[in-house]
């Protein structure tokens, strides 16, 4: 009877450590500099229209030849369909820029405002 008590706590425990990484992993815009843009123009390298997040990972190209990826991040998947964001909107190695608040901790991260794709159309996220 003991070793089942164990199991069950041991699974209860578990959970809420499962549970309380989902809840901090959840951070909003805390980590963006949400009253200052950036532009940046690239080639896309991976698009997740993904839950929580939409994920964008842009090649930028620095002078002196160096490049940089850059992590882009999104609303949610619902919120960016019905803005228009579709599965096949990015592929690897379209040319974009997108525009977005930059991060705060100086890394090359950006929550995303819009798109420009190389067709001239214009994807905006739907909190702008």
């Amino acid at each position: 009877m003991m070793t089942n008590n164990r199991w069950i706590l041991f699974g209860l425990a578990l959970s809420l450590l499962l549970i309380s990484h989902r809840a901090l992993a959840h951070h909003g815009f805390a980590n963006f500099q949400m009253d200052q843009t950036s532009t940046i123009k690239g080639s896309v390298v991976d698009y997740e229209l993904i839950n929580p997040h939409v994920q964008i990972t842009l090649k930028v190209e620095q002078e002196g030849g160096k490049s940089v990826e850059w992590n882009v991040e999104g609303v949610s998947l619902n919120m960016m369909v019905r803005a228009g964001f579709k599965r096949d909107s990015l592929k690897a190695g379209d040319i974009v820029s997108i525009t977005g608040h930059p991060g705060k901790n100086g890394k090359p991260v950006l929550l995303l405002m819009k798109i420009t794709l190389a067709d001239g159309r214009v994807l905006s996220a739907p909190y702008e």
